[in-house]
């Protein structure tokens, strides 16, 4: 069997904020929702192809590779030959593709028309009016199903995408390096989540079965495949929360994030990767309201650079001087020979190299793209990568470290523009010297006992699979038991964390929106080297906060109106965060899962 790993299809082109009435009709649903549905488990959480002109594998340009070194098996075109690089060298390569909307190619349908998208609006004045869009059963809401969402703004379809921005774009990207033996394949998605496993809006396409796919048909280990989202709330709302999308759009998806990992294997060519970490202070702020808590405000980062066009400097060379002409005669000048002219230096000019990648990684919600633009945007992740690639070659991205708690300083350009800008020119970090791969995951389950969005999830209203399973976590640092965060539920969520070595870079990722006191504790432990500690990696669960930093009455409800009403009662980040202990867990895991690597 022959792959065809050069086909997806892409996209097309956001809307208003909240009103007062929908501000009601939200509080009066969440309570309704919360009092009134059976604490018994189904679902949890935020959520509900394509062309080969949209996939970019590079190797040092923005356009298509000319060599790819790792190729299909022949023998068994399910698999990759791994090539080895030389010393000091990896095998990388980089690759994106667009999830502009296609519905064409997909037998679709997208309404572009913002009235008939907008199934909560004021002048919504009669229910039987709004029942005209129950179609699509996957997701609960009144939503039009031909419609697309954004995802992250209120609660329900209340913000259309009709437009896409085309100056940067929405993708999948995707890194892949490799020693020869193991390989890390990093995937990011412009989307606000994208969850490990679905319950109704597609079949088979969360972050952890896509994962198992391309583990099947790549020899590679599912581990190696490590997802993540840019988490920009106007990009579209992939898990159902905001009205979802509609099930052509989510294949679609899909099948980029599948393309964009390929395309980055077979494009693997030799490299040096070179790392760094800066601080940034000046573009994030920590937003908690009752305290003050920690915050990560360094940016990490890591590039690869081409093997065979690696930066040098301008070199001149002075050519040895010609002899001297003949004497001349003549009164004073009788006996002396004509003097050369100086010899002209030859000048090679500087080599910036070639980047075939360059990833940056800091902590700053993305809530500064227009939300009433009907338009998507993701927003300055967007900027930075694309900056990087106009100043470096190759493909840019940029995840997020530990951004539960701390907003940005700043708008979409001003942030995406000033942190691309503080990377260093091609040469200009700490080359790895022994780019060695290990690669890990390990998966738990993690008790449900945040009520309210619990019952949201029962209900349908965000797609995500949940066990009828009973869970215990117990976990904390050293060996005091009664230190320990413990938490047990009947309903549990099966997740995972990641981690990755390539050398001294480390990559951890968590299932969720992490805090920067998560981030800043696993950056320390690899003081010698630049660690990635990135949250809302193959899961989308919410804000992960450990036990010492929540607020129990703001998780069963009250975070939820917290900062939305006339006084504060609560912090409204722990409405989003399943469990008190879902923090010290991941933390904890991940930390364990970085020693046996």
């Amino acid at each position: 069997m022959k792959l065809d790993w050069n086909q997806p299809p892409g996209p097309r082109q956001a809307r208003s904020w909240r009103s007062p009435l929908r501000k009601v009709f939200t509080s009066l649903l969440v309570g309704v929702v919360s009092v009134g549905v059976a604490w018994a488990g189904a679902g949890l959480v935020p959520v509900n192809d394509l062309g080969a002109d949209d996939v970019t594998a590079t190797t040092g340009t923005n356009a298509p590779t000319k060599r790819a070194a790792s190729q299909v098996n022949s023998a068994n075109p399910q698999t990759l030959d791994m090539q080895a690089a030389g010393v000091g060298q990896l095998m990388a390569g980089a690759a994106k593709v667009s999830i502009e909307p296609r519905p064409a190619d997909y037998s679709g349908f997208w309404e572009q028309d913002e009235e008939k998208c907008t199934t909560l609006p004021p002048n919504q004045e009669s229910f039987p009016e709004m029942a005209t869009h129950v179609a699509d059963f996957r997701v609960r809401w009144l939503e039009n199903s031909n419609c697309i969402y954004m995802g992250g703004y209120g609660i329900g379809p209340m913000n259309p995408i009709v437009k896409w921005d085309t100056e940067y774009g929405l993708w999948s990207r995707s890194i892949a390096m490799s020693d020869g033996g193991d390989a890390v394949v990093l995937t990011l998605l412009d989307a606000v989540y994208w969850e490990a496993y679905y319950n109704s809006m597609c079949a088979d396409c969360g972050f952890l079965q896509l994962a198992e796919q391309l583990a099947a048909e790549t020899g590679l280990k599912p581990e190696s495949f490590i997802f993540a989202s840019t988490h920009s709330h106007t990009s579209p709302d992939f898990i159902g929360g905001w009205g979802g999308v509609p099930r052509w759009y989510m294949q679609q998806v899909s099948d980029s994030l599948k393309a964009s990992a390929k395309q980055a294997l077979t494009a693997m060519q030799p490299a040096v990767l070179e790392t760094g970490e800066i601080l940034a202070r000046q573009f994030n702020g920590e937003r908690r309201d009752f305290y003050r808590s920690a915050e990560d405000d360094g940016v990490s980062w890591f590039r690869l650079i081409a093997a065979d066009d690696q930066p040098t400097p301008e070199t001149c060379t002075t050519p040895e001087p010609e002899p001297s002409g003949p004497a001349k005669p003549g009164y004073g000048n009788a006996g002396k020979a004509t003097p050369a002219p100086a010899p002209t230096p030859v000048c090679e000019p500087a080599d910036p190299g070639t980047a075939i990648a360059t990833v940056g990684a800091y902590a700053a919600h993305p809530v500064t793209a227009d939300a009433g633009a009907a338009r998507a945007d993701a927003d300055f992740p967007a900027v930075f990568a694309k900056r990087v690639e106009e100043a470096f070659g190759g493909t840019g991205m940029f995840l997020q470290t530990g951004l539960g708690n701390l907003s940005p300083r700043g708008n979409k350009v001003v942030m995406g523009n000033g942190l691309a800008s503080l990377l260093p020119a091609i040469g200009g970090g700490s080359v790895e010297s022994n780019p060695d791969v290990k690669v890990g995951r390990t998966g738990w389950d993690q008790p449900v006992t945040n009520v309210p969005l619990g019952a949201l999830g029962v209900a349908g209203f965000f797609d995500r699979k949940f066990n009828q399973v009973p869970a215990v976590v117990r976990e904390g640092k050293g060996g005091e038991e009664n230190k320990k965060c413990t938490s047990a539920s009947p309903v549990s969520v099966n997740t995972t964390v990641s981690a990755a070595k390539v050398g001294s870079l480390w990559i951890t990722g968590a299932p969720g929106e992490i805090f920067a006191n998560f981030s800043n504790t696993i950056e320390e432990r690899n003081p010698n080297g630049v660690t990635m500690a990135l949250g809302l990696v193959n899961d989308g669960l919410g804000y992960i906060i450990q036990n010492f930093e929540t607020d129990h009455v703001g998780r069963q409800g009250a975070g939820f109106v917290g900062k939305a009403g006339p006084v504060g009662v609560a912090e409204y980040e722990d409405a989003y965060s399943i469990d008190h202990c879902f923090g010290d867990a991941s933390l904890e895991k991940t930390i364990r899962l970085l020693g046996s690597l």
